[in-house]
């Protein structure tokens, strides 16, 4: 699966940050963030152990629908 970094945090200096990116399948996209705490984790009620959630700004998410915008 090849991916394309498409939106990224403004407070990322180069490194690993919060990231948004697009796959060869335009229905699908991989999201990169910080991951939850445990304790925040048993709130997301039936999610299954082959899933996860990450935390990401709003901004990235924001970026990210506008550059995906007629994409799908």
């Amino acid at each position: 699966m090849a991916l394309t970094r498409i939106a990224v945090s403004n407070d990322c200096n180069g490194g690993n940050c919060p990231s948004v990116h697009t796959t060869d399948d335009p229905s699908v996209v991989v999201v990169q963030g910080i991951k939850l705490e445990d304790a925040t984790r048993t709130e997301l009620v039936g999610m299954p152990d082959h899933e996860d959630a990450v935390t990401i700004p709003t901004e990235v998410i924001l970026q990210a629908a506008r550059a995906l915008e007629g994409r799908a």
